[in-house]
This record gives C-alpha cells, sequence and structure tokens, in this order.
C-alpha cells in the first residue's frame, strides 16, 4: 500500500530516502491548500504510485501574502495551490504575482465544457486564456424551514417581491419570525446581483474594465426591498452565523434564508441545527420584472499551478483529477464545479434523508444555469470594500438605500487602485 499523504515541509521518508535510484523516479509535488482539500490531495497520491505529494496547510488570509513572499525567495513555492477565494487567481497572475499556469492548452476541451454554465468565469482572464479549475458551485438557493412554512400557511416565494410578502407574513405581531439575515457583506450582494446591479461587473468586450454603479435604479430597488424587510422585522440586522441568529434558528424562529449550495449541509444542518426533515430546497427567487433568476455565488474554490514548476504534466494530472474524478468528489463537502462528479455528490445529498424535498439536487442543477456571468475573479477584495462600506453602519439601524453612494466611492477606489479602469453610467 502507498504510503499516506506528508503534510511537513522537510524531511523525507526513510524508506524513499534510502533508495536513491528509486527516490529519483519518484516526483516529488509540493502543494498548498486549507484542511478541507487535504483529502483531495491524499487521493491524488495514493492514485499515483510515480508521484509523492506534501502538503502545506495554508490559512486563506495568508495566501497571496505567502504565495508572494515564497516568489520572491525563490524557496518554498508549491507546484500547486487550492484557493478559497476566487479573486485569488485574479491577485496571483499580476506582475507583482505571476504565478498561475496557462491551462487552455493543457486541458482538453471535452473537461472544460463538462463545467457547469458560467462556473468557470473566475478562471478566465481578459485574453480568454484559463488559468484555473472551479472545485465546487455555491451559487444561491433559498433554503426553507418546511413544517413551519404549512403551520403559518404560507407558500414558498418564487419572486423577491413574494419573498418579501411571505416574510412580512410570518414576521407580523412580533413573532419574532425572520426570513434572513444582513449583516454581512454576502447577503448583501446577493439581493444587489440579483436584480442586475452592476458593481464591480468586468465589461464583455474589456474585463479591465469595471462597471460600477451603487445608485442605479436596479440597486436602489433591492436596497429598497432590504429596507421594508429590516423594518417590519424579517430579516435580522446580524450575520448568519451570529450567536443571536443561531438561538432564532434552534428555537424555530428562522422561516427561509437565501444561501449558497452549502449552506444546508454545513450551516443549517450542523450550526442551526435543524432536524431531519425540516430544511426545504428552493430556486432562488427572480424579481418579477425578471424573466428568468440571476444567481449570485458565495464562495466556490479554484485550484491552480505553478507555471514554473518542474513537473508541469504532474501538476495538470493533479488538477483535473481533483476537479473531476467522481470518487474524490463523490463526498466533497460542497456541490463540485464538474457535472459528471456532482451526479453522485447529488445522489448522496438527496439520499441522505435530510431534506425535505424531493429532488432538491435536481434544483441546485437547474439553478446552476442561470449563475451570473459577473461573478468573475477580480485584484481587488470585494469582501473588504464592501464591510468597511455598508456592514457595520447597516448592523447599527441605518438604512441600505442610505449607504449606496459610500459603497460607490469605496468600489471605485479599489477598483482603481487595483488598476482598473471604471465606468459608472
Amino acid at each position: 500500500m502507498k504510503k499516506t499523504l506528508k503534510t511537513m515541509a522537510f524531511g523525507c521518508a526513510a524508506a524513499i530516502c534510502a533508495t536513491g535510484a528509486f527516490a529519483q523516479d519518484k516526483v516529488k509535488l509540493l502543494v498548498w491548500g486549507d484542511p478541507v482539500r487535504e483529502p483531495f490531495y491524499q487521493a491524488f497520491d495514493e492514485a499515483r504510485d510515480d508521484i509523492d505529494v506534501e502538503f502545506v496547510s495554508v490559512a486563506r488570509n495568508e495566501m497571496v501574502a505567502k504565495l508572494q513572499l515564497a516568489l520572491r525567495s525563490g524557496e518554498g513555492v508549491p507546484d500547486a495551490i487550492f484557493m478559497q477565494d476566487v479573486n485569488f487567481a485574479a491577485q496571483l497572475s499580476t506582475r507583482r504575482a505571476n504565478y498561475l499556469m496557462e491551462l487552455s492548452d493543457k486541458v482538453d476541451q471535452e473537461t472544460v465544457d463538462g463545467f457547469y454554465p458560467t462556473s468557470l468565469v473566475p478562471c478566465e482572464k481578459a485574453n480568454g486564456s484559463l488559468i484555473c479549475l472551479r472545485n465546487d458551485v455555491a451559487h444561491f438557493m433559498l433554503w426553507y424551514n418546511a413544517p413551519l412554512m404549512e403551520e403559518l400557511g404560507l407558500s414558498v416565494p418564487t419572486t423577491w417581491e413574494e419573498y418579501e410578502k411571505v416574510g412580512a407574513a410570518a414576521a407580523a405581531n412580533d413573532s419574532g419570525i425572520v426570513s434572513g439575515a444582513v449583516a454581512m457583506h454576502i447577503p448583501l450582494m446577493n439581493f444587489l446581483y440579483s436584480n442586475g446591479c452592476e458593481l464591480a461587473v468586468p465589461q464583455a468586450n474589456n474585463p479591465e474594465t469595471l462597471k460600477i454603479n451603487a445608485t442605479s435604479p436596479q440597486c436602489v430597488e433591492a436596497a429598497q426591498l432590504v429596507d421594508r424587510m429590516l423594518d417590519t422585522g424579517s430579516l435580522a440586522r446580524v450575520a448568519p452565523f451570529d450567536p443571536e441568529f443561531l438561538e432564532l434558528a434552534k428555537a424555530n424562529k428562522l422561516l427561509m434564508i437565501p444561501g449558497p449550495t452549502w449552506f444546508g449541509e454545513f450551516i443549517i444542518k450542523r450550526r442551526y441545527e435543524f432536524a431531519d426533515g425540516m430544511t426545504g430546497v428552493a430556486m432562488t427567487p427572480k424579481w418579477a420584472a425578471q424573466d428568468e433568476p440571476l444567481v449570485w455565488s458565495w464562495g466556490g474554490g479554484v485550484w491552480g499551478g505553478w507555471k514554473d514548476t518542474k513537473h508541469p504534466e504532474a501538476v495538470v494530472d493533479l488538477l483535473k483529477f481533483v476537479t473531476t474524478d467522481v470518487d474524490v468528489n463523490r463526498t466533497a463537502v460542497t456541490m463540485p464545479a464538474y457535472q459528471p462528479a456532482s451526479v453522485e455528490w447529488g445522489t448522496a445529498f438527496d439520499g441522505s434523508g435530510y431534506y425535505a424535498t424531493d429532488g432538491s439536487f435536481d434544483t441546485m442543477v437547474d439553478a446552476a444555469a442561470f449563475g451570473h456571468p459577473g461573478y468573475a475573479s477580480l485584484r481587488l477584495d470585494t469582501r473588504a470594500s464592501f464591510t468597511k462600506a455598508v456592514v457595520n453602519d447597516l448592523a447599527s439601524g441605518a438604512s441600505f438605500e442610505s449607504l449606496l453612494p459610500q459603497l460607490q466611492e469605496e468600489f471605485v477606489n479599489a477598483a482603481q487602485l487595483a488598476g482598473y479602469k471604471v465606468i459608472t453610467d
């Protein structure tokens, strides 16, 4: 049996060190990632007798800085990395940190075509080249408390306007029932982007130009809906993971919440502690004026390789394996971005007996078709900009609409500092 994955950045296995000729035949890859992805690397290591993989766990907020240091020193540069933030792909393909390998001529078109629609957008550079592969899709769904919805005599909304009405009905008479939490960047961004609000959206004809118009009618309409729901008490001025909100969920006071594909398994089941048969999965709402939903995402990491690796074939082999192998993705923590690999994951999802709705995975597949094409990799930290401009003030009682001008200013400044051309109308 092949040895297990090494997780230290120094030393070597005694059996290999003792046999010089054997060691020279081995391809050794240094890889970085988070602990959740270590089993992916380990599966590849075990599947390839001619390759040894050494894994180093790197925190999300340290990935870019540590890689920049390694590139400058020329020591300890990993052959492949897992990037928890899709924006890292853009930040690691610049003059300052020119790390990522070009994959357009290394990954066959059949494999590329197997990924869900728009899921590879964060991996595409301005010239159309491919610099990474998507790990998972994390598009928004509508998660709801099925028994509570039935008890209240309410129907699962299909539009955001219905979502507001259902939320208000549930919150009436000081019931304390909420339908979401918005003191966090991504839930708020979802409301904006789902209505076609253009907030740092790359232009199709020139991805180096970003459209930023946070005060457009689409943005204002979305912000006003949030404000009305805050006024009725159907949205909470806390984050979805704050202790106050967790207590509401555990007390059967959470009717519904928009969240990504990983929300059911890792938040509702584990942190909100919904019992078996409580959680329903529905298509994310559309706006009444839309023909179909526009679905934002929350996460969905990407895999990339070092352009100067001494083992490009092995690295490409690894990148394809971790994203497309059916067995390794069957028990992945999130819905795989590669469609054939997601099927058995979905079978397990539906077969768990936990969810209240039949065909929940099919609903997630249907929603993937509406992935927002503007969910791209950017050289700016949209999370930090949104948090700075909006979240604290909103949590303190400000209206979302009143914060749109300072959101506009913050995003324009950040985009220009990152070297983008900005258009505002």
